[in-house]
């Protein structure tokens, strides 16, 4: 990871065939709501990285990432993630404080891509400005 890129977290539900009984997920939906999230991020942020069920290895004792898969893969820089059933969450780190932008479990909807790209784009602008805890208390 480059020092000035930026990289989201997208937690994001898999292999839905295996739940479906009592869900009716389509995975489908949920990989095109994390390849149109991403662009969307990253047209806003072209510096950014988005990574899907995936956390930078410096960011593993963070409270916002759990079951995560044990990796000594020194060339991989990522531990992956068994993500929760229906989550779609998006979060990153800033100066070692962890920042949730979006949960799909938390707010019970798919998000609104535009206002979510939006929110992630004021994010990236008041990283020059404020500290990281106001950061997370704001975002």
């Amino acid at each position: 990871m480059a020092a000035n890129k930026i990289t989201f977290v997208f937690e994001v539900c898999a292999g839905c065939a295996s739940h479906q009984w009592n869900t009716r997920h389509d995975e489908a939906k949920y990989l095109q709501y994390f390849s149109d999230c991403a662009a969307a991020i990253k047209a806003h942020i072209p510096n950014s990285e988005c990574v899907m069920n995936k956390v930078p290895k410096p960011w593993y004792e963070k409270e916002i990432y759990c079951q995560l898969v044990p990796n000594e893969d020194e060339k991989d820089p990522y531990y992956q993630i068994l993500p929760r059933i229906g989550a779609f969450d998006i979060s990153t780190v800033h100066e070692n404080t962890d920042i949730l932008f979006y949960s799909k479990q938390m707010s019970t909807m798919w998000p609104h891509i535009p206002s979510v790209a939006n929110q992630i784009k004021q994010f990236a602008t008041d990283c020059k400005s404020m500290s990281a805890e106001a950061l997370k208390t704001k975002y």
